[in-house]
């Protein structure tokens, strides 16, 4: 065999194990559906309008809301470390998600700023292809005004947190730009509302400090990146509107972390004037980061776990979360 054929060979070798590299790294691995027996002869099983059953004199931190943690990273540049979720805010939403934590950043080009999705440094994409246009605000907002027309019985919380401190000023002004433009589809108070006020509304929840503009409910905690297990995993938050406790340990293993989903279930101190966080995410205590491999075993526990009905859990948030999950949580409510 002459040189030049094997040189062939070779790099020809070399490409399709790039080639791999960069599908891994771009749209991580397998999806992995859990299961759970599910009662769909009551009519809150319609995960795209459960809110509907709801008394409009319930606050929403007397709920208990299936949330998803860094809601745009479907489709992120390394996957395998950055991906937490397997849809889009679209299908989020149709599954009974009412929670969604968007970070975003400026994104500058010869067009003009606009705010993109990110996902702590790594840019958020449309699709799975690795050239694909970066996520922007607007795309997301657009879904979430279309299952807001669709199903004007509903409302979702966005928590919006910038990850660009540079530009955080011109940041927020662009998100009060697209929210004034759209202010009928906006809740910008700064006290919890009941459901009834903001039915067909998104509810600015707020995770940076605000320049004067529009406020939202300020919800804005300190990072819990410690590794090792603390006795209290929450901690608790006050501003001048409500109390705040936030479980947000998201460098914890597998057993504490679910110790501390628990206790945050045991202990939830949720009521008109009281938000409570639980995350159920986490990216692990080892070296490199793998929120799917920590996420199918923290689901699969969760859906065993035995919540009590008519019992308010607070804002619950997962990786990889799907209709099954949203439907455990928003079950244990009064309807």
């Amino acid at each position: 065999m002459d040189k030049g054929r094997i040189f062939r060979i070779i790099c020809g070798f070399m490409i399709g194990v790039i080639v791999i590299i960069l599908i891994e790294m771009f749209v991580s691995d397998d999806d992995n559906t859990l299961s759970v027996d599910i009662d769909m002869t009551v009519p809150y099983s319609d995960s795209a309008s459960w809110m509907g059953y709801l008394s409009d004199e319930t606050y929403l931190s007397e709920l208990s809301i299936p949330g998803t943690n860094n809601s745009c990273s479907r489709y992120v540049f390394w996957g395998f470390g950055n991906r937490c979720q397997d849809t889009d805010v679209s299908q989020q939403l149709k599954d009974g998600f009412r929670y969604l934590d968007l970070d975003v950043a400026l994104d500058s080009s010869s067009e003009g700023d606009t705010v993109k999705m990110v996902n702590g440094s790594v840019d958020c994409h449309t699709d799975g292809n690795l050239f694909s246009d970066s996520l922007h605000l607007t795309d997301v907002t657009a879904d979430m005004y279309k299952f807001l027309q669709e199903h004007p019985e509903e409302t979702v919380i966005v928590n919006l947190s910038i990850e660009d401190e540079a530009n955080a000023s011109k940041v927020q002004d662009l998100i009060d730009s697209e929210i004034k433009s759209n202010k009928d589809y906006w809740y910008t108070g700064q006290e919890i509302p009941t459901l009834g006020e903001v039915r067909g509304k998104i509810v600015l929840a707020r995770g940076y400090k605000a320049n004067g503009s529009l406020e939202g409910l300020e919800m804005i905690w300190d990072k819990q990146n410690n590794k090792a297990p603390v006795d209290i995993p929450y901690d608790l938050y006050v501003n001048d509107e409500f109390r705040l406790w936030v479980q947000d340990r998201y460098n914890y293993s597998v057993e504490d972390k679910y110790e501390a989903l628990v206790d945050g279930f045991e202990n939830c101190e949720a009521d008109e004037n009281t938000f409570f966080i639980n995350f159920a995410s986490t990216t692990g205590n080892g070296v490199f980061a793998h929120p799917r491999g920590y996420a199918n075993n923290i689901n699969e526990l969760l859906l065993e776990y035995k919540f009590k009905a008519g019992t308010s859990y607070g804002i619950i948030n997962v990786d990889f979360g799907d209709e099954n999950i949203a439907r455990k949580i928003y079950y244990s409510n009064s309807f």
